[in-house]
Protein backbone atom coordinates (compact mmCIF):
# COMPACT_ATOMS: atom_id res chain seq x y z
CA UNK A 1 0.00 0.00 0.00
CA UNK A 2 1.00 3.09 -0.59
CA UNK A 3 1.88 5.84 2.13
CA UNK A 4 0.59 8.79 0.60
CA UNK A 5 -2.40 7.26 -0.16
CA UNK A 6 -3.43 6.23 3.62
CA UNK A 7 -1.83 10.05 5.04
CA UNK A 8 -4.68 11.70 2.46
CA UNK A 9 -7.35 9.32 3.72
CA UNK A 10 -6.34 9.24 6.98
CA UNK A 11 -6.97 13.17 7.18
CA UNK A 12 -9.99 12.50 5.53
CA UNK A 13 -11.21 10.02 7.78
CA UNK A 14 -10.41 12.50 10.62
CA UNK A 15 -12.67 15.24 8.80
CA UNK A 16 -15.65 12.73 8.17
CA UNK A 17 -15.91 10.60 4.94
CA UNK A 18 -19.15 12.69 3.98
CA UNK A 19 -21.89 11.63 1.98
CA UNK A 20 -24.96 13.08 0.43
CA UNK A 21 -28.52 12.25 2.10
CA UNK A 22 -30.17 9.50 0.27
CA UNK A 23 -27.02 8.29 -1.73
CA UNK A 24 -26.65 4.63 -0.69
CA UNK A 25 -29.18 2.98 -1.34
CA UNK A 26 -29.39 1.24 2.44
CA UNK A 27 -31.74 -1.35 1.17
CA UNK A 28 -29.23 -3.78 0.14
CA UNK A 29 -28.12 -7.03 2.39
CA UNK A 30 -24.74 -6.80 3.74
CA UNK A 31 -22.20 -9.06 2.00
CA UNK A 32 -21.91 -11.19 4.99
CA UNK A 33 -25.48 -12.66 4.49
CA UNK A 34 -24.21 -13.66 0.84
CA UNK A 35 -23.45 -17.25 1.60
CA UNK A 36 -21.25 -18.74 -0.89
CA UNK A 37 -20.22 -15.54 -2.68
CA UNK A 38 -19.35 -14.10 0.85
CA UNK A 39 -17.11 -17.10 1.57
CA UNK A 40 -15.34 -16.86 -1.92
CA UNK A 41 -14.46 -13.44 -1.41
CA UNK A 42 -13.04 -14.20 1.89
CA UNK A 43 -11.11 -16.79 0.87
CA UNK A 44 -9.98 -17.18 -2.99
CA UNK A 45 -8.55 -20.72 -2.37
CA UNK A 46 -11.60 -22.07 -1.47
CA UNK A 47 -13.30 -20.30 -3.92
CA UNK A 48 -10.97 -21.56 -6.88
CA UNK A 49 -10.95 -24.93 -5.68
CA UNK A 50 -15.11 -24.72 -5.72
CA UNK A 51 -15.84 -23.47 -8.91
CA UNK A 52 -12.64 -22.62 -10.54
CA UNK A 53 -11.94 -19.81 -13.14
CA UNK A 54 -15.14 -18.80 -13.73
CA UNK A 55 -16.68 -15.21 -13.21
CA UNK A 56 -18.31 -14.40 -9.59
CA UNK A 57 -21.08 -11.85 -10.03
CA UNK A 58 -22.81 -10.22 -7.19
CA UNK A 59 -25.39 -8.04 -7.24
CA UNK A 60 -27.10 -5.58 -4.77
CA UNK A 61 -24.86 -6.10 -1.61
CA UNK A 62 -23.72 -3.60 0.73
CA UNK A 63 -19.88 -4.04 1.60
CA UNK A 64 -19.80 -2.40 5.17
CA UNK A 65 -18.34 -3.80 8.14
CA UNK A 66 -16.51 -6.52 7.14
CA UNK A 67 -12.61 -6.71 6.65
CA UNK A 68 -11.30 -8.20 3.11
CA UNK A 69 -7.81 -7.67 3.71
CA UNK A 70 -4.71 -8.09 1.57
CA UNK A 71 -6.48 -10.82 -0.75
CA UNK A 72 -6.41 -10.81 -4.20
CA UNK A 73 -9.81 -10.81 -6.30
CA UNK A 74 -10.17 -12.04 -9.92
CA UNK A 75 -13.24 -12.21 -12.38
CA UNK A 76 -15.99 -10.85 -9.84
CA UNK A 77 -18.72 -8.64 -11.16
CA UNK A 78 -19.97 -6.27 -8.85
CA UNK A 79 -23.32 -4.66 -9.78
CA UNK A 80 -25.14 -1.85 -7.81
CA UNK A 81 -23.64 -2.59 -5.25
CA UNK A 82 -23.08 0.01 -2.11
CA UNK A 83 -19.19 0.28 -0.45
CA UNK A 84 -19.50 2.23 2.89
CA UNK A 85 -16.88 2.82 5.29
CA UNK A 86 -13.03 2.87 6.05
CA UNK A 87 -10.14 0.06 5.55
CA UNK A 88 -12.56 -2.15 5.61
CA UNK A 89 -11.71 -3.48 2.00
CA UNK A 90 -7.53 -3.27 1.39
CA UNK A 91 -6.95 -5.45 -1.54
CA UNK A 92 -3.83 -6.57 -2.38
CA UNK A 93 -5.06 -6.90 -5.68
CA UNK A 94 -8.43 -6.10 -8.11
CA UNK A 95 -7.96 -8.10 -11.73
CA UNK A 96 -10.27 -8.63 -14.50
CA UNK A 97 -13.33 -7.24 -12.88
CA UNK A 98 -16.03 -4.84 -13.67
CA UNK A 99 -18.18 -3.18 -11.13
CA UNK A 100 -21.31 -1.54 -12.51
CA UNK A 101 -23.93 0.73 -11.11
CA UNK A 102 -22.31 0.95 -7.60
CA UNK A 103 -21.86 3.70 -5.07
CA UNK A 104 -19.00 4.31 -3.05
CA UNK A 105 -18.26 6.66 0.26
CA UNK A 106 -15.71 6.47 2.46
CA UNK A 107 -12.16 5.02 2.22
CA UNK A 108 -11.77 1.91 0.13
CA UNK A 109 -8.33 0.33 -1.61
CA UNK A 110 -8.51 -2.13 -4.45
CA UNK A 111 -4.54 -2.21 -4.59
CA UNK A 112 -3.35 -2.91 -7.84
CA UNK A 113 -6.13 -2.55 -10.31
CA UNK A 114 -5.70 -4.38 -13.53
CA UNK A 115 -8.31 -5.10 -16.37
CA UNK A 116 -10.93 -3.13 -13.96
CA UNK A 117 -13.45 -1.08 -15.29
CA UNK A 118 -15.96 1.24 -13.41
CA UNK A 119 -18.94 1.59 -15.30
CA UNK A 120 -21.55 4.21 -14.31
CA UNK A 121 -20.82 3.82 -11.12
CA UNK A 122 -21.07 7.05 -8.17
CA UNK A 123 -18.82 8.25 -5.55
CA UNK A 124 -19.89 11.14 -3.68
CA UNK A 125 -18.28 13.66 -0.79
CA UNK A 126 -14.99 12.92 0.64
CA UNK A 127 -14.33 9.80 -0.65
CA UNK A 128 -11.13 8.24 -1.33
CA UNK A 129 -10.58 5.47 -4.27
CA UNK A 130 -7.45 4.85 -6.07
CA UNK A 131 -5.37 2.04 -7.24
CA UNK A 132 -1.65 1.53 -6.59
CA UNK A 133 1.44 1.73 -8.43
CA UNK A 134 1.37 -1.62 -10.62
CA UNK A 135 -2.20 -0.58 -11.49
CA UNK A 136 -3.13 -0.60 -15.47
CA UNK A 137 -5.70 -0.53 -17.79
CA UNK A 138 -8.02 1.13 -15.15
CA UNK A 139 -11.54 2.50 -16.60
CA UNK A 140 -13.85 4.58 -15.13
CA UNK A 141 -17.01 5.25 -17.81
CA UNK A 142 -19.72 7.09 -17.36
CA UNK A 143 -18.78 7.75 -13.48
CA UNK A 144 -19.56 10.55 -11.45
CA UNK A 145 -17.35 12.15 -8.35
CA UNK A 146 -19.05 14.57 -6.98
CA UNK A 147 -17.86 16.85 -4.08
CA UNK A 148 -19.57 18.72 -1.32
CA UNK A 149 -17.55 21.46 -0.77
CA UNK A 150 -15.10 24.02 -3.28
CA UNK A 151 -12.70 23.86 -0.10
CA UNK A 152 -9.64 21.44 -2.09
CA UNK A 153 -8.74 20.37 1.00
CA UNK A 154 -12.02 18.83 1.77
CA UNK A 155 -11.91 17.02 -1.58
CA UNK A 156 -12.14 13.80 -2.27
CA UNK A 157 -9.83 11.23 -4.50
CA UNK A 158 -10.28 8.61 -7.61
CA UNK A 159 -7.80 6.73 -10.05
CA UNK A 160 -3.99 5.69 -9.43
CA UNK A 161 -1.16 5.51 -8.74
CA UNK A 162 -0.43 4.95 -12.70
CA UNK A 163 -2.65 4.94 -15.51
CA UNK A 164 -6.42 5.69 -15.20
CA UNK A 165 -8.75 6.48 -18.06
CA UNK A 166 -11.90 8.18 -17.25
CA UNK A 167 -14.59 8.36 -20.65
CA UNK A 168 -17.66 10.30 -19.98
CA UNK A 169 -17.53 11.20 -16.87
CA UNK A 170 -18.64 13.81 -14.68
CA UNK A 171 -16.40 15.60 -11.74
CA UNK A 172 -16.71 18.51 -9.08
CA UNK A 173 -14.72 19.01 -6.44
CA UNK A 174 -12.68 15.91 -6.88
CA UNK A 175 -8.82 15.16 -7.37
CA UNK A 176 -8.61 12.47 -10.53
CA UNK A 177 -5.77 11.00 -10.45
CA UNK A 178 -3.53 8.77 -13.01
CA UNK A 179 0.24 9.93 -12.08
CA UNK A 180 1.95 7.97 -14.85
CA UNK A 181 -1.05 7.90 -17.09
CA UNK A 182 -4.11 9.90 -16.90
CA UNK A 183 -6.25 10.19 -19.83
CA UNK A 184 -9.61 12.20 -20.01
CA UNK A 185 -12.32 11.96 -22.68
CA UNK A 186 -15.71 13.10 -23.45
CA UNK A 187 -15.80 14.53 -19.80
CA UNK A 188 -17.50 17.56 -18.00
CA UNK A 189 -15.36 18.85 -15.47
CA UNK A 190 -15.76 21.60 -13.12
CA UNK A 191 -13.00 22.66 -10.35
CA UNK A 192 -11.02 19.69 -9.89
CA UNK A 193 -7.08 19.35 -9.30
CA UNK A 194 -5.40 16.53 -11.98
CA UNK A 195 -1.95 17.05 -11.01
CA UNK A 196 0.60 14.09 -11.06
CA UNK A 197 2.88 13.75 -8.17
CA UNK A 198 6.51 14.07 -9.08
CA UNK A 199 7.57 11.12 -7.13
CA UNK A 200 5.93 8.32 -9.53
CA UNK A 201 7.94 9.90 -12.16
CA UNK A 202 5.82 11.99 -14.22
CA UNK A 203 2.24 11.37 -16.26
CA UNK A 204 1.27 11.50 -20.02
CA UNK A 205 -1.97 13.36 -19.66
CA UNK A 206 -4.80 13.84 -22.84
CA UNK A 207 -7.83 15.92 -22.30
CA UNK A 208 -9.85 15.13 -25.24
CA UNK A 209 -13.37 16.07 -26.41
CA UNK A 210 -14.13 17.48 -22.37
CA UNK A 211 -15.70 20.62 -20.92
CA UNK A 212 -14.03 22.16 -18.01
CA UNK A 213 -15.11 24.56 -15.91
CA UNK A 214 -14.14 26.49 -13.55
CA UNK A 215 -10.34 25.47 -12.47
CA UNK A 216 -8.67 22.39 -13.96
CA UNK A 217 -5.70 22.33 -12.23
CA UNK A 218 -2.29 20.24 -13.05
CA UNK A 219 0.34 23.06 -11.34
CA UNK A 220 2.56 23.03 -8.95
CA UNK A 221 6.58 23.18 -7.86
CA UNK A 222 5.26 18.87 -7.26
CA UNK A 223 3.80 18.70 -10.27
CA UNK A 224 5.59 16.50 -13.10
CA UNK A 225 3.94 15.81 -16.51
CA UNK A 226 5.75 13.69 -19.74
CA UNK A 227 3.59 15.29 -21.99
CA UNK A 228 0.11 16.84 -22.29
CA UNK A 229 -2.61 17.60 -24.68
CA UNK A 230 -5.40 19.33 -24.75
CA UNK A 231 -7.43 19.21 -27.60
CA UNK A 232 -11.35 19.65 -29.44
CA UNK A 233 -12.16 21.09 -25.79
CA UNK A 234 -13.86 23.76 -24.28
CA UNK A 235 -12.89 25.41 -20.95
CA UNK A 236 -13.08 28.01 -18.64
CA UNK A 237 -9.17 28.36 -16.97
CA UNK A 238 -5.97 26.03 -17.36
CA UNK A 239 -3.22 26.10 -14.51
CA UNK A 240 -0.17 24.90 -15.79
CA UNK A 241 1.95 26.77 -13.49
CA UNK A 242 5.24 26.09 -11.85
CA UNK A 243 4.47 22.77 -13.76
CA UNK A 244 7.58 20.71 -15.12
CA UNK A 245 6.75 18.89 -18.21
CA UNK A 246 9.69 16.73 -19.62
CA UNK A 247 8.03 16.67 -23.08
CA UNK A 248 5.65 18.54 -24.93
CA UNK A 249 2.68 20.76 -24.57
CA UNK A 250 0.12 20.88 -27.18
CA UNK A 251 -3.15 22.84 -27.75
CA UNK A 252 -5.10 22.25 -30.41
CA UNK A 253 -8.71 23.04 -31.52
CA UNK A 254 -9.62 24.76 -28.08
CA UNK A 255 -12.57 27.15 -27.16
CA UNK A 256 -12.22 28.92 -24.26
CA UNK A 257 -11.05 31.21 -21.65
CA UNK A 258 -7.54 31.80 -19.42
CA UNK A 259 -5.29 29.55 -19.88
CA UNK A 260 -1.94 29.99 -17.81
CA UNK A 261 0.89 27.68 -19.27
CA UNK A 262 3.75 29.18 -17.14
CA UNK A 263 5.14 26.32 -16.79
CA UNK A 264 9.14 25.81 -15.40
CA UNK A 265 9.82 23.67 -17.83
CA UNK A 266 9.06 22.02 -21.30
CA UNK A 267 10.49 20.89 -24.67
CA UNK A 268 7.87 22.62 -26.49
CA UNK A 269 4.52 24.41 -26.46
CA UNK A 270 2.75 24.40 -29.34
CA UNK A 271 -0.79 26.04 -29.72
CA UNK A 272 -3.08 25.59 -32.41
CA UNK A 273 -6.19 26.30 -34.75
CA UNK A 274 -7.94 27.85 -31.30
CA UNK A 275 -9.77 30.61 -29.88
CA UNK A 276 -8.33 31.61 -26.36
CA UNK A 277 -10.95 34.26 -25.27
CA UNK A 278 -9.46 34.70 -21.90
CA UNK A 279 -11.29 35.77 -18.52
CA UNK A 280 -11.96 39.61 -18.73
CA UNK A 281 -8.56 40.24 -17.81
CA UNK A 282 -6.31 37.42 -18.23
CA UNK A 283 -5.51 35.67 -21.30
CA UNK A 284 -3.02 33.65 -22.09
CA UNK A 285 0.42 33.55 -20.53
CA UNK A 286 3.81 31.33 -21.00
CA UNK A 287 7.64 31.61 -19.51
CA UNK A 288 9.44 31.69 -23.01
CA UNK A 289 12.72 30.97 -20.55
CA UNK A 290 11.76 27.39 -19.36
CA UNK A 291 10.48 26.36 -23.54
CA UNK A 292 12.89 25.43 -26.08
CA UNK A 293 10.48 25.72 -28.55
CA UNK A 294 7.41 27.42 -29.04
CA UNK A 295 4.52 27.70 -31.50
CA UNK A 296 1.64 29.43 -32.17
CA UNK A 297 -0.24 28.86 -35.36
CA UNK A 298 -4.05 30.06 -36.34
CA UNK A 299 -4.88 31.70 -32.94
CA UNK A 300 -7.39 34.06 -32.27
CA UNK A 301 -7.17 35.63 -29.06
CA UNK A 302 -9.22 37.73 -27.13
CA UNK A 303 -9.61 40.42 -25.40
CA UNK A 304 -9.33 44.10 -25.62
CA UNK A 305 -6.28 46.90 -25.17
CA UNK A 306 -7.43 47.30 -21.50
CA UNK A 307 -6.75 43.46 -21.10
CA UNK A 308 -2.90 42.21 -19.68
CA UNK A 309 -1.06 40.90 -22.42
CA UNK A 310 -0.61 37.85 -24.38
CA UNK A 311 2.68 36.83 -22.88
CA UNK A 312 4.63 34.79 -24.41
CA UNK A 313 8.11 35.98 -22.57
CA UNK A 314 10.90 36.09 -19.86
CA UNK A 315 14.29 34.48 -19.81
CA UNK A 316 16.63 37.22 -20.13
CA UNK A 317 17.55 40.09 -17.65
CA UNK A 318 19.49 43.41 -18.30
CA UNK A 319 19.73 43.63 -14.89
CA UNK A 320 20.89 40.20 -13.22
CA UNK A 321 23.79 37.95 -15.13
CA UNK A 322 22.49 35.21 -13.16
CA UNK A 323 18.84 35.50 -14.46
CA UNK A 324 19.47 34.55 -18.04
CA UNK A 325 17.49 31.65 -18.56
CA UNK A 326 18.75 28.82 -20.71
CA UNK A 327 18.90 30.05 -24.57
CA UNK A 328 15.28 28.89 -26.35
CA UNK A 329 15.76 27.11 -29.97
CA UNK A 330 12.66 29.30 -31.14
CA UNK A 331 9.68 31.13 -31.11
CA UNK A 332 7.15 31.16 -34.20
CA UNK A 333 3.82 33.16 -33.98
CA UNK A 334 1.67 32.98 -37.25
CA UNK A 335 -1.84 33.44 -38.56
CA UNK A 336 -2.73 34.52 -35.43
CA UNK A 337 -4.72 37.51 -34.13
CA UNK A 338 -3.81 39.26 -30.39
CA UNK A 339 -4.85 42.73 -28.85
CA UNK A 340 -1.40 43.08 -27.25
CA UNK A 341 1.46 40.31 -26.77
CA UNK A 342 4.87 40.94 -24.82
CA UNK A 343 7.58 39.49 -25.63
CA UNK A 344 9.97 41.13 -23.88
CA UNK A 345 12.90 39.86 -22.25
CA UNK A 346 13.37 37.09 -24.73
CA UNK A 347 16.94 34.79 -24.89
CA UNK A 348 15.96 32.94 -27.84
CA UNK A 349 18.10 31.75 -31.27
CA UNK A 350 15.07 32.60 -33.64
CA UNK A 351 11.95 34.84 -33.27
CA UNK A 352 9.58 34.79 -36.36
CA UNK A 353 6.10 36.81 -36.14
CA UNK A 354 4.19 35.83 -40.05
CA UNK A 355 0.93 36.85 -40.81
CA UNK A 356 -0.23 38.42 -37.71
CA UNK A 357 -3.06 40.75 -36.53
CA UNK A 358 -1.78 42.99 -33.69
CA UNK A 359 -2.97 46.22 -32.17
CA UNK A 360 0.29 46.28 -29.57
CA UNK A 361 3.71 44.65 -29.36
CA UNK A 362 6.68 44.36 -26.95
CA UNK A 363 9.50 42.76 -27.99
CA UNK A 364 11.52 45.31 -25.70
CA UNK A 365 15.09 43.93 -23.73
CA UNK A 366 15.68 40.90 -26.13
CA UNK A 367 18.39 38.99 -27.46
CA UNK A 368 17.49 37.64 -30.65
CA UNK A 369 19.68 35.25 -32.79
CA UNK A 370 17.83 35.62 -36.02
CA UNK A 371 14.39 37.88 -36.04
CA UNK A 372 11.94 37.26 -38.97
CA UNK A 373 8.79 39.61 -39.08
CA UNK A 374 6.41 39.66 -42.38
CA UNK A 375 3.11 40.04 -43.39
CA UNK A 376 2.35 41.27 -39.92
CA UNK A 377 0.25 44.18 -38.85
CA UNK A 378 1.16 45.64 -35.60
CA UNK A 379 -1.22 49.04 -35.71
CA UNK A 380 -0.97 50.88 -32.33
CA UNK A 381 2.49 50.53 -30.36
CA UNK A 382 5.92 48.68 -31.34
CA UNK A 383 8.28 48.16 -28.67
CA UNK A 384 11.93 47.65 -29.26
CA UNK A 385 13.69 49.51 -26.71
CA UNK A 386 16.99 47.55 -25.76
CA UNK A 387 15.96 44.65 -28.31
CA UNK A 388 19.75 43.04 -30.08
CA UNK A 389 19.30 40.92 -33.03
CA UNK A 390 22.60 39.58 -34.77
CA UNK A 391 20.50 38.71 -38.25
CA UNK A 392 16.91 40.98 -38.51
CA UNK A 393 14.75 40.98 -41.94
CA UNK A 394 12.04 42.95 -40.86
CA UNK A 395 9.25 43.90 -43.06
CA UNK A 396 6.22 45.66 -40.93
CA UNK A 397 4.60 47.28 -43.96
CA UNK A 398 1.40 45.54 -43.59
CA UNK A 399 -1.94 46.92 -42.50
CA UNK A 400 -2.24 50.40 -41.62
CA UNK A 401 1.01 51.54 -39.84
CA UNK A 402 0.66 55.58 -40.39
CA UNK A 403 -0.18 56.20 -36.85
CA UNK A 404 1.60 53.54 -35.05
CA UNK A 405 4.05 54.73 -32.26
CA UNK A 406 7.42 53.22 -32.28
CA UNK A 407 10.30 53.40 -29.11
CA UNK A 408 13.51 52.16 -30.63
CA UNK A 409 15.98 53.63 -28.18
CA UNK A 410 18.84 51.44 -27.86
CA UNK A 411 17.84 49.03 -30.31
CA UNK A 412 19.69 47.87 -33.51
CA UNK A 413 16.53 46.78 -34.94
CA UNK A 414 15.99 48.32 -38.26
CA UNK A 415 12.39 49.64 -39.51
CA UNK A 416 11.53 51.01 -43.09
CA UNK A 417 11.45 54.77 -43.69
CA UNK A 418 7.31 56.14 -42.29
CA UNK A 419 7.05 57.43 -46.18
CA UNK A 420 7.59 53.96 -47.05
CA UNK A 421 4.72 52.25 -44.75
Amino acid sequence: MQRRFFLESAAALAGGASVSPGFCSMKNPNIKRFGKSYSYLADPTLRAREIGDSVLTIENAEFSDVNFMDLTWRKVRLVNCDFIGAYETKLERLEQALLENCRFVGIHSFGNMVDVKFLRCQVRGRTFLQGQSDSKNLVFEECSFMGNSAEPNEWGSVGSYAQAMFLACKAKWFNLRGHTKLDLVDCNIEDVNAAPWHEHGGSHVLIDKCKLKGLVDLSGAGSLLHSLTVRDTLLERLDLSDTTIKGDLVVERVKGGYINAYVKQARSLRVRNSQIQGNGKKIFEAYAGGILSIEIDGVVFGGDLSSEPVMIAGGFSLKSADRISNVSQSIDIRNSTIPTLDASYLNTQRFVLTNNQIMRANISNSRIGNLEVSSTSITGKLDLRGTQAVKQKVDLRAGSTLGRVDQMDGSNIELEPRAQR
